[in-house]
């Protein structure tokens, strides 16, 4: 739902047709449904299973809030996106390389796997709160994420060229990590992050396509997969319509 929700901002950016504003609108207020005082505040991840709130239903969220305060100019918007920012960063940013964690649970217990996408979206978030705020913790924030992201993920040998370092995770959460990279490259103009993926999506394109022209969700040639899903590769439409 989030992530129809920011397409039908976007979508209403472009075209001004009011239905898309309004879809954005409902899936904002349902999403927020999800939001409850348990663990300070946050949103959780399954409507049916109230178990633990995720990174990748608050991240997003922000970025939400604020694409819609700069298309209906409502502070509640802003406001709510930057309760939902700190309580993310509060409850699952690693300290140490200010990745996020995947979730936490109801008693407390954090799940400390890390995804691309999660820590993308922060990056994005924080970019976007930088914006509208002038908050430079927010912009502080987004960089040292976005060098961890570096770092983290952008660890695996590529099969033919060992020395070529690819981005470890699946295709469509490097392409969300990318939203967040592309955003702090035209605020603080360093190319270094958005080139490496680049990088690693062309090669990628050019060296390991299948024979219908498809690509798995490894970058790095090493994994086969003889089933491709569309997801991994509608997500590259996205990717180089964003290179520009």
């Amino acid at each position: 739902n989030i992530w129809i929700a920011l397409d039908y901002c976007d979508y209403y950016g472009l075209t001004h047709h009011p239905a898309y504003l309004e879809k954005a609108v409902a899936l904002y207020q349902y999403i927020y449904s999800g939001w409850s005082d348990e663990l300070g505040g946050g949103i959780f991840w399954c409507e049916q299973q109230k178990e633990g709130k995720h990174t990748c239903s608050n991240a997003p969220s922000a970025v939400l809030g604020v694409k819609l305060y700069r298309l209906t100019k409502d502070s509640k918007y802003l406001e709510k996106a930057k309760e939902t920012y700190a309580w993310t960063k509060k409850n699952l940013c690693d300290p140490n390389d200010h990745l996020y964690w995947d979730n936490i649970n109801l008693k407390g217990n954090i799940a400390k796997e890390k995804y691309a996408y999660n820590s993308g979206q922060m990056i994005q978030a924080g970019v976007l709160l930088y914006e509208e705020t002038g908050d430079e913790q927010y912009l502080r924030d987004a960089q040292q994420t976005a060098a961890g992201t570096d770092t983290f993920f952008r660890t695996k040998a590529d099969k033919k060229d060992p020395t070529f370092k690819v981005h470890k995770d699946m295709a469509w959460f490097n392409v969300i990590l990318f939203r967040g990279l592309k955003a702090l490259y035209k605020i603080d103009k360093n190319p270094a992050y958005v080139n490496a993926m680049v990088e690693n999506v062309l090669h990628a394109w050019e060296n390991y396509r299948d024979e219908n022209g498809l690509l798995g969700r490894d970058w790095s040639g090493h994994k086969e997969e003889p089933y491709k899903w569309l997801l991994d590769n509608a997500c590259l439409i996205e990717f180089f319509a964003e290179m520009n």
